[in-house]
């Protein structure tokens, strides 16, 4: 390949692939809430991504007029991806000075499943890979020349990304060593000129408090106090302690967090990013897929042995190593098996101050997840055999220990504390946070190559055909228009000036969106039970709908489906309403799923939450069919129901 020609097929080929798969529109969980804040210049959830919402309403002024807010946001993933990508190349040519196995790096990853996933959507995943690239391009490049300027580059590029993700973050460790290798001689005006472009970096997160301070109509957290805004930067909201101390508490096994676990098991991911599983590798993967990927894992290292003296190769793996295996650690996501990690540690704490009044002549309790478990097969077996296991099973030997403690501490008054109940598996898949570790490993499984002859070395150059058409119809997201569709029948389903009570993400986000970016049923008043109970969030809505009291605002009231408990409420459609009788709701129920809602190109393609909206339709379609709906009705219930059951 000549000087030029390798980037321009790269980007041509990102170009072409994202063109065709690009989302036109918002889609599920962040997506509506990046796009809504970037249009009102507003603030999300923590981390805040302040730099993201400024680049968001900057490329909705210059794109924003093609085809809205939206899609001009998604841009944003799609050129940062592609960007990227012809970084990869970039340091795979500097490691194995092969221009055609930096073509087989960067061509794999641009249609890599969680790469791609998030390339064509609104997020800030696309952008943060993209400056994590430009790390590792300059520390290789520092290492060239030594010129400290791209120490510079690192540092500035790193906490000003800060804005977008903090994992622009994880390359530091892995660079510091490397430049500690290479040199360990620095005058102080270096660590001055570090410390400036640091805070230069920094200054990005001002935007927090500044912008906070003004009451924007999305204000998450309000970050306008220094206690706001460190917990906005802590992510405190998701849990009781801060990331880092979270981290060491372990909220799964390693062998779910590390195999094939539901929604967080890193293996399954990694074997399903060029290859794809029919399965989809989170449960037990077909044998032949595991097989193959696993021999190429293993390939790669043994590849990699070679070039072990080669600081530029170890770079690399260490920021795998670091993605991998560091944010399992790190992220410890929850299995469904381990309580949270707060009132574990106040349990441990308890139960170490009853030990002392415990006789010495009973054991230590067991863990919190060994008891759990017990209790649990205790209480699932007939009672006539609770006593017979208790007393003899080997594996009811925890329990027996646990109820020798509550008898005495009984005996002195005291009342046992129950072991915290495992904390919810995660709700969704987490592939996301592993993003470099996939980049990386592209990086090196094409190093691995670099004694491969000149035929294999042009076979690897489209090696991309494998993942581009075997990802391409669950990645094609260029007709999804599920999450909008499903935000329009929402809020149309809601009275005029009606109370709207959501809960989660996915019912929140695609509102906010069509409310704030796209001035849709502006006069809804969506409130998310699950925030309610901040005071930040209580005072934002009364400031913005003039609402103290909900009961008492005057205005219909309605929850959507799955909020608190309201089953016996009229079922309308997406919503359960206050204030009419059955009769209404089941006359509303037919209009809405017949003739008021939209179904534009009702496809999952493969993603959970187009999946959960579709598997609603069906629910409520037949539902629907129970309440003598006439011949017209009947039909189109009937191909709605055909249509989601056929999808799911």
């Amino acid at each position: 390949m000549g000087k030029i020609r390798p980037r321009v097929a790269i980007i041509l080929l990102g170009i072409i692939g994202y063109a065709l798969t690009m989302s036109r529109t918002v889609n599920f969980w962040d997506c509506g809430e990046f796009i809504a804040a970037a249009n009102v210049l507003g603030i999300t959830h923590p981390p805040g991504y302040p730099l993201f919402v400024l680049l968001g309403r900057v490329f909705i002024l210059l794109f924003g007029w093609i085809n809205g807010p939206a899609f001009a946001v998604n841009l944003i993933s799609v050129i940062s991806s592609i960007l990227c990508c012809l970084m990869i190349y970039e340091i795979t040519v500097k490691i194995s000075e092969r221009k055609s196995l930096g073509f087989f790096a960067a061509s794999i990853s641009l249609f890599g499943d969680t790469f791609w996933f998030n390339a064509v959507e609104a997020g800030s995943y696309g952008i943060s890979m993209f400056v994590i690239m430009l790390e590792i391009w300059a520390a290789l490049k520092w290492k060239e020349t030594l010129e400290r300027k791209y120490l510079f580059l690192i540092l500035y590029a790193a906490f000003l990304g800060l804005g977008l993700h903090t994992f622009t973050l994880l390359p530091l460790p892995a660079i510091l060593i490397f430049v500690l290798i290479n040199n360990r001689n620095f005058p102080i005006k270096f660590f001055t000129g570090a410390i400036f472009f640091i805070a230069l970096g920094l200054s990005s997160q001002l935007y927090l408090p500044i912008r906070s301070s003004t009451e924007p109509v999305l204000n998450q957290n309000n970050p306008a106090t220094v206690e706001n805004f460190f917990d906005v930067l802590g992510r405190k909201q998701y849990g009781e302690m801060y990331m880092f101390e979270r981290a060491l508490y372990r909220r799964g096994t390693f062998a779910n967090q590390f195999g094939f676990s539901e929604n967080i098991g890193y293996l399954g991911y990694h074997l399903n990013q060029w290859f794809p599983a029919p399965l989809g590798a989170q449960t037990p993967a077909p044998f032949w897929h595991r097989v193959i990927f696993e021999f190429l894992i293993i390939a790669v290292f043994a590849g990699l042995w070679f070039y072990r003296k080669n600081q530029n190769v170890i770079l690399v793996v260490l920021m795998f190593l670091l993605s991998s295996i560091g944010l399992v650690f790190y992220l410890n996501f929850a299995d469904g098996t381990k309580p949270r990690s707060a009132l574990a540690k106040q349990w441990y704490s308890h139960i170490k101050e009853l030990r002392k009044s415990i006789p010495d002549s009973i054991p230590d309790l067991p863990s919190i997840e060994l008891i759990n478990i017990s209790m649990d097969f205790y209480h699932s077996i007939p009672a006539e055999m609770r006593n017979g296991w208790l007393k003899t099973a080997h594996a009811a030997e925890g329990l027996r220990t646990a109820f020798a403690w509550r008898d005495a501490l009984e005996e002195r008054g005291i009342k046992m504390p129950s072991p915290p109940k495992p904390v919810q598996q995660e709700v969704r898949n987490r592939d996301y946070f592993f993003t470099p570790a996939f980049l990386f490993f592209a990086i090196m499984t094409a190093v691995a190559c670099r004694k491969a002859g000149k035929k294999t070395a042009f076979a690897l150059m489209f090696a991309w055909i494998i993942p581009f058409a075997g990802h391409f119809s669950s990645h094609n997201r260029s007709k999804d228009f599920v999450a909008r569709d499903f935000a329009i029948n929402v809020l149309n389903s809601v009275p005029q000036n009606g109370i709207l009570i959501t809960y989660g993400d996915n019912d929140t986000f695609p509102l906010w969106y069509m409310q704030l970016a796209e001035n849709y049923r502006t006069d809804v008043a969506v409130i998310n039970e699950a925030l309610f109970y901040s005071d930040w969030y209580r005072e934002e809505i009364f400031r913005t709908y003039q609402i103290e009291n909900i009961d008492s605002s005057g205005r219909s009231i309605s929850y959507m489906l799955g909020v608190s408990p309201v089953d016996d409420k009229p079922l309308v459609g997406l919503i359960r309403r206050f204030g009419i009788s059955e009769a209404e709701g089941d006359s509303l129920l037919l209009a809405n799923l017949t003739e008021n809602y939209r179904y534009c190109e009702l496809k999952s393609r493969g993603q959970e939450a187009n999946e959960q909206t579709i598997l609603i339709y069906s629910y409520l379609a037949r539902k629907a069919l129970e309440k003598n709906p006439n011949e017209k009705q009947k039909i189109v219930l009937e191909n709605l129901l055909e249509t989601a059951n056929r999808l799911h």
